[in-house]
């Protein structure tokens, strides 16, 4: 055998094998490793497209409400010597300079027919139930006079209307027509009283005392604070308030016209009466309500003056008081545009500040108050009731509701700033900061 002859070393069985194998993991090797290109350039690919999550929004403390200053309401009723007390239909408070409670002479009346009313309700622009003079209320009338109060004598067996007995009774203050009025209702005067007591039981008047439906007996007494509340149920009574604020009537029976006993009533603009009484132990009373535009706001003022000396002091004391509730009602800011309410944290941890975009402002009464409610991540321009037809803005953050007496307002809350992108090495860096 010849040396050419020989077999090579590297060309055994053995070493074929282990060349094949060095051949299939140098394969391997390079497929992983463009397995491994691929994966790392899909992540990155993914990683610098991916949507961002919301930044969260953080509500900064609080907004405490506002509340109309009530020491000007307290300082007008102090600065009057004798019982005063002033209030607004729309609003609970009442600032009263005197506690005690005083003869209501024929204020009385305001409360019989709020209280036979709620038993027996008029409608509005109705005649009601007729009634038909009687004996028992002729006897009645005849006292009225004896004692020298008011009274419109008329035959026995007349018929008269719910309404004509109204209209006697709030014009010219008619005891007569008052106490006939009264027991047409209740059928009794016991069941007055008691019809009476349960009423004002019901509405809180615990100064309220009532001994008849007239106010001929000094025994119907209440303080000034509970008038004005008395006033409140008064203007709420739309039927009341027909005759209240009518200033001349015709009647019939050979009676003639018939004013007004309040001296406001033409004098001063849009009032609606209320109810004047008088007597040698009460004085002159006045209880007067007039309604007022309020920085373009409508509320009702209540004025209660009790003792005046005489019809020409009551008529001042309406006026004075009146007069000076003109300016207690407040325009008051509530939010300025650009106010700061929070703050939007990026997932990267930038932080921009979230402020109103539009500046917001309500009329407030002494003592009212407005509040607010942010809602973040929820944009609207409108009020909730219409957000459906609401268009949405993308920048913004969310609205703050305004609450106040005269309704709900949403402001609307934007971002100020903008957050800067994040690179690609953070992207790639913080995958459970983009996917979770």
């Amino acid at each position: 055998m010849t040396e050419a002859d020989e077999p090579h070393p590297d060309s055994s069985p053995e070493n074929a094998r282990r060349a094949m194998s060095r051949r299939r993991a140098r394969k391997v090797t390079a497929t992983i490793a463009v397995l491994i290109v691929a994966a790392v350039g899909g992540y990155t690919a993914a990683a610098a497209t991916a949507a961002l999550p919301d930044a969260e929004l953080v509500l900064a403390a609080e907004q405490k409400p506002i509340v109309a200053d009530a020491a000007p309401a307290q300082a007008a009723v102090d600065a009057q010597a004798l019982p005063t007390a002033i209030g607004w239909a729309e609003s609970e408070d009442v600032w009263s300079n005197d506690e005690a409670a005083y003869s209501l002479a024929s204020i009385s009346k305001l409360v019989t027919v709020l209280v036979a009313q709620e038993a027996r309700p008029l409608a509005p622009g109705t005649d009601g139930e007729t009634i038909v003079w009687s004996d028992a209320d002729a006897a009645l009338q005849a006292g009225y006079i004896a004692r020298d109060g008011v009274a419109y004598p008329i035959p026995v067996g007349t018929e008269v209307t719910e309404r004509q007995m109204l209209t006697l009774i709030f014009l010219p203050s008619a005891n007569d027509f008052a106490a006939a009025y009264a027991r047409s209702v209740f059928g009794t005067d016991e069941a007055f009283l008691a019809a009476v007591d349960e009423w004002k039981k019901a509405q809180g008047l615990d100064s309220l005392k009532f001994v008849e439906p007239t106010g001929m007996d000094e025994g119907n007494r209440a303080n000034a604070a509970d008038l004005v509340h008395i006033a409140r149920l008064t203007l709420n009574n739309p039927t009341i308030t027909e005759f209240t604020n009518l200033q001349s009537a015709d009647m019939p029976w050979g009676i003639g016209t018939i004013e007004n006993t309040n001296p406001l009533l033409g004098e001063l603009p849009d009032m609606v009466g209320l109810k004047t009484g008088r007597s040698s132990s009460a004085g002159f009373n006045l209880i007067a309500a007039q309604r007022v535009d309020a920085h373009g706001r409508e509320v009702t003022k209540i004025s209660v003056t009790l003792g005046r000396g005489s019809v020409e002091e009551r008529a001042q004391s309406g006026r004075d008081m009146l007069a000076a509730m003109e300016p207690l009602p407040q325009l008051v800011p509530l939010l300025d545009a650009g106010t700061e309410i929070g703050e939007a944290v990026s997932v990267t941890g930038q932080r921009e500040p979230l402020e109103t975009t539009a500046a917001a402002s309500a009329v407030l009464l002494p003592g009212e108050a407005a509040s607010f409610e942010a809602v973040l991540g929820e944009a609207a321009t409108t009020h909730p009731d219409q957000a459906e037809t609401a268009t949405i803005d993308p920048d913004q953050a969310g609205s703050v509701e305004i609450m106040s007496p005269t309704g709900s307002e949403l402001v609307p809350v934007a971002q100020r700033g903008t957050f800067t992108e994040p690179d690609l090495w953070w992207r790639v860096t913080h995958p459970v900061s983009l996917w979770g």
